[in-house]
């Protein structure tokens, strides 16, 4: 017999600034309200997650996925500073009672989670948002580190300029020149190590890929869990997984600890 409230996939126009962007809802078997997790991806998003959503959406939880202003589909241009306001303008819209209804969503049950990029853009984007209980940052990256990398070694700055050049080929409006800045502009407050004293009161889960070239794990991911560690924080939970940047070949291994970890904390 069909179910009355079967899975289902929503593919929504969410407001953030003058434009939309681009979200799909995976929404979880069941009367509900059910926890939701909004899931983040990277720069410029090579990996959508969209596997990692199925998997737990299957599993009871829903799952959103947007894409940021400017990348693949949504409205305007895509910047790292608007990217962090649609993080925030789609909280807001999943909250809003009739999204919620329609969406089967619990408003007071909801995480925030991403890989590199969007990891980043968790932890920064949680600092503002104490209602987000549970956080998850999968390889995340720290664009502050980057800056500080720059400056001690000059020479890296051609292949951080290559690598960010490959990526503006797929998002609208996007610059080396305008990331740089934005980078260097807002370097202390998006320095997710120093953030770490404002999220020790959350349920954190920080993840890393054990042969990671993009975001090395002994730069990235092991001074972030020591600045966590040194706060104060009591409930994090720390995994390292044997495979590359994109957990390619651990895509399921991720979705059970992201599940594991989504029935403890939600």
């Amino acid at each position: 017999m069909k179910s009355e409230f079967p899975l289902s996939l929503n593919l929504l126009a969410i407001p953030s600034g003058e434009d939309k962007i681009v979200g799909r809802m995976y929404v979880a078997e069941g009367e509900g309200p059910h926890a939701t997790m909004l899931l983040l991806h990277g720069f410029p998003g090579v990996m959508m997650n969209q596997d990692t959503a199925a998997e737990l959406q299957k599993n009871g939880f829903n799952i959103m996925i947007i894409n940021y202003r400017g990348s693949w589909g949504s409205q305007g241009s895509f910047s790292f500073s608007t990217s962090l306001e649609d993080v925030h303008a789609t909280l807001r819209y999943i909250k809003q009672k009739e999204v919620a209804r329609k969406n089967r969503i619990d408003v007071n049950r909801i995480a925030l989670a991403g890989h590199s990029f969007g990891g980043f853009l968790s932890l920064i984007a949680a600092v503002s948002e104490p209602t987000i209980q549970a956080v998850a940052a999968l390889s995340s990256a720290n664009f502050s580190l980057f800056a500080e990398m720059l400056a001690q070694d000059p020479d890296l700055e051609e292949q951080f300029s290559q690598m960010l050049n490959d990526s503006c080929f797929f998002l609208n409006g996007a610059s080396v020149d305008g990331i740089m800045e934005e980078i260097l502009l807002n370097k202390k407050e998006w320095n997710t190590f120093l953030a770490a004293p404002q999220l020790v009161d959350r349920k954190l889960l920080v993840t890393a890929a054990q042969y990671d070239l993009q975001l090395p794990k002994q730069s990235f991911f092991d001074p972030l869990i020591h600045s966590l560690k040194q706060a104060g924080a009591n409930n994090l939970q720390c995994e390292v997984l044997e495979t590359d940047h994109n957990y390619i070949d651990k895509r399921k291994e991720l979705a059970d600890i992201l599940l594991m970890w989504l029935k403890r904390v939600l």
